[in-house]
């Protein structure tokens, strides 16, 4: 079966026009410059880090992470960053990254403050992110997470996404120090 590459502009003029989108509870947009503080309390909280894979995150990088920069896919491994709205408080963020333009390939991460997790919000985003990814013209949409992620992988699994690989100690977390396992999920686009 012969594939077309994503084609930038047109995967740009579709996140564009989606944004922002909104769920039964939540609003996805792009992160702006006064989210910052809120962006460093739940970023940088401790034991976030443990299953983001990274250290705290310098002041320069909140920073730009909160630019408020309009979706660019021009290459692979672009991404765009969401900041989740509950109740008009900004309670997390969510990750849409193009992996490979060629193969249609996309992938998701999301992290939620500890005041909201527990209550579905992860999983309303997920969901609105996975149908954004399609929507870009993705074929299939992964997540890797610490095997340990369990509240991430169940997150995974209800949006649709089901465990490819599972790779032994194949990752220090720069948070812990330690070997973790990854866990590889995805979602095929039917139809």
């Amino acid at each position: 079966m012969t594939v077309d590459p994503i084609e930038p502009a047109e995967a740009m003029r579709v996140a564009r026009a989606a944004l922002p989108i909104r769920t039964d509870r939540l609003v996805l947009r792009t992160l702006r410059p006064d989210d910052l503080d809120a962006v460093r309390a739940y970023r940088n909280a401790p034991g976030q880090r443990r299953w983001t894979y990274n250290r705290d995150q310098t002041e320069a990088e909140l920073m730009a992470w909160t630019a408020g920069d309009a979706p660019v896919f021009l290459r692979d491994g672009d991404a765009m960053q969401l900041g989740i709205e509950l109740d008009g408080r900004l309670v997390g963020d969510l990750m849409v990254r193009i992996t490979s333009l060629a193969s249609r390939q996309a992938e998701l991460g999301w992290t939620v403050a500890a005041e909201a997790q527990g209550k579905g919000v992860a999983t309303e985003a997920a969901q609105a992110a996975l149908e954004l990814a399609f929507a870009l013209g993705a074929h299939r949409v992964s997540a890797q997470l610490d095997e340990q992620n369990v509240a991430s992988r169940r997150v995974a699994e209800r949006i649709g996404m089901a465990v490819e690989g599972r790779f032994v100690e194949d990752e220090v977390n720069p948070a812990t120090g330690e070997l973790g396992t990854s866990l590889y999920l995805a979602a095929r686009r039917t139809g």
